[in-house]
């Protein structure tokens, strides 16, 4: 298992550059802060991850007498991670919105900028990363089993 994987940073940076080019190319009038979006988007999903998981862990361990807690290896739970990390883009998309302003035309309520549509995205990728810890890790015998 490696420490660090840094193929999220690698790929959101090659994002903004595209973008960047794309910026100052094409003249399009998008901000800076929207530029970096992709970047944004994987550190604060990175963040939201680290959060959840050291919140999971306290959480699993508050009841822990002599058991560990361990990591499924190979599980295949990467998919909530995927998810969670679309969630928190349309999350920043809709906060960059929210911050600059509404275009004159919106043609989704994903893109709109609305309260509730950070409210939903933020919930949802929470959601998902709960459900990412809870398939990751083995609670063993602290499960009650109905028999």
């Amino acid at each position: 298992m490696q420490a660090f994987q840094p193929a999220g940073f690698y790929w959101s940076g090659f994002l903004c550059l595209a973008v960047a080019v794309l910026k100052l190319t094409v003249e399009a009038q998008w901000s800076w802060w929207r530029v970096l979006l992709p970047f944004w988007a994987v550190l604060g999903h990175n963040l939201l991850y680290i959060t959840v998981g050291f919140a999971w862990l306290y959480c699993a361990g508050a009841g822990a007498t002599e058991e560990a807690v361990t990591i499924r290896q190979g599980h295949g739970a990467y998919g909530y991670q995927i998810g969670a990390l679309a969630c928190f883009a349309v999350l920043m998309d809709n906060v960059l919105r929210r911050i600059e302003g509404p275009e004159e035309t919106i043609f989704l309520w994903v893109r709109s900028g609305g309260w509730e549509v950070i409210f939903v995205f933020g919930v949802l990728s929470v959601v998902l990363q709960l459900l990412f810890w809870s398939d990751t890790m083995d609670l063993g015998d602290r499960r009650t089993h109905r028999r």
